[in-house]
This record gives C-alpha cells, sequence and structure tokens, in this order.
C-alpha cells in the first residue's frame, strides 16, 4: 500500500508469504522495518525516503502508523514488527542465516537463547563490521565475504537510518540473500527489551520500556515525529478525499 509517501505492507500474511517467496527462491533484497523514526526520517530526507520506497519490503512495525492509517482508511491495521520477525526465523534451521554486525556477545546471548528453547544454532553465522560511516564501507569485500557463508537470510544491525543506507548499497554486489534492517529485533529476543502484552487497538507500548532505557535518545526521535505526524495525516487524508473524488 502507498501511504505517508513510502510503500507499506499492513498484511502480516502478505509479509510472510513474500518472505518465504524470496528465499525459496535464492532471491535478493532488503526489508525496511518502519517505525516512527524511519517514518519520521523518510520525510526529513527525500535520498533515504526513496531508499526505503525501493525495498523488497517494507513491513509496519509502528502502532501509531497503523493507528493513523485506521483513521484515515478505516480499516483494523496491526503492526508486524521487527522482533516477530526475527523470531519467526531465526529458529528455523532449515534457513542459513547471517547477523551482520552488532556484537559477538550478542550474537552468542542469541545462539544461547535458541539453546535454551531446544534448537541447534548451526545454521546461525556472524559477520561483524568494521565502525565505519555509510561511504567507507568497502561494500565489494563485504559481499564476497558474505558469498563464501552463503546465507539467505542476512540480520543487519545497524540502526536506522544507517542499516537502511547499507543495505541498498550492498545489494548489488550480492548474488543472493533478503536483508532485513532489524534495528533493536535482537535485544528482544534475548529478553534485554520487553515488549508488553498490553495495547489499544493497534496502539501497543513498546516505546515505554525503551523510553526507560534510552530516554535522550527516545524522547528526541518522539520530538520529531510529533512535527512530522500532523502533516503526514493532513496529508495523506488530502489524497484520500481526491481519489474519492475521481471514483465518482
Amino acid at each position: 500500500m502507498d501511504i505517508f509517501n513510502i510503500k507499506i505492507e499492513f498484511d502480516s500474511d502478505a509479509c510472510r508469504a513474500n518472505i518465504d517467496k524470496c528465499i525459496e527462491e535464492n532471491g535478493k533484497g532488503y526489508v525496511c522495518v518502519v517505525d516512527f523514526n524511519v517514518l519520521t526520517m523518510t520525510q526529513q530526507d527525500p535520498e533515504y525516503r526513496k531508499i526505503v520506497y525501493n525495498s523488497y519490503l517494507n513491513v509496519c512495525d509502528g502502532s501509531t502508523i497503523a493507528a493513523m492509517a485506521n483513521i484515515i482508511y478505516r480499516t483494523n491495521y496491526r503492526v508486524y514488527t521487527g522482533p516477530q520477525i526475527f523470531e519467526s526465523l531465526v529458529e528455523k534451521k532449515d534457513i542459513k542465516q547471517l547477523l551482520l554486525g552488532n556484537t559477538e556477545e550478542t550474537y552468542n546471548k542469541i545462539k544461547n537463547e535458541l539453546k535454551n528453547r531446544g534448537i541447534d544454532s548451526s545454521h546461525l553465522m556472524y559477520m561483524p563490521v568494521p565502525f565505519a560511516s555509510v561511504d567507507e564501507f568497502d561494500y565489494p569485500t563485504i559481499a564476497e565475504q558474505i558469498k563464501e557463508m552463503n546465507p539467505n537470510v542476512i540480520w543487519v544491525s545497524l540502526g536506522a537510518p544507517k542499516q537502511e543506507r547499507f543495505m541498498s548499497r550492498l545489494l548489488p554486489y550480492l548474488d543472493k540473500g533478503l536483508m532485513f534492517g532489524i534495528g533493536a529485533a535482537f535485544n528482544f529476543y534475548v529478553g534485554e527489551i520487553r515488549q508488553p502484552k498490553f495495547h489499544i487497538g493497534a496502539l501497543r507500548f513498546i516505546w515505554v520500556d525503551r523510553i526507560i532505557h534510552e530516554p535522550k535518545k527516545q524522547f528526541g526521535r518522539i520530538r520529531l515525529a510529533m512535527k512530522a505526524y500532523p502533516i503526514l495525516f493532513m496529508e495523506e487524508l488530502r489524497k484520500k478525499r481526491k481519489l474519492k473524488k475521481k471514483q465518482k
């Protein structure tokens, strides 16, 4: 669905089908997990918006995004979060997977969590990347190292907007592999960040725990979102009205 100047797939079944299709066909691409922070940045930076728009798939990881869409279009959309996607795939032993970025300590925690759940982790690999800006990475060399590992799924944890820019630049050098800009999903999986079960309609409250752990960072993001959201809402409402007039 084209909404808020990007594309978002709200149907979790359709998301899973597209992901499975790419993996089964040894395809390549990148998936953006769109939360309120990513959506806000797409409105501030046209180049970044183009990167997100041109992804293989965008999933909705922001309950406020789903809630706005529901108000405008009278739908009943729900989120399909990065942590949900990560958990659904990382436990599949028949899919070779690579954790790219983050730390080896986090990788070992994920392996231990799999072990605690009675799941063998031999399908899971780890590859560090140097601390560098997006322009400084040696993408051909990184791609060659990935090709040697031959993963079908590549979890990229560099933080937004860096991970989306990274994936878009790495993609041309890969032969296969579906990349996910997964953000903090690793931390959710090992229990370092909690997912509250309480929700009101599409609204969930994951951000509460993140504010507690990262108050300065999260309040800065929320402040920017509060400026961008009213504009996005009104633009989308006007777009809906124009479409209705054309259909009459």
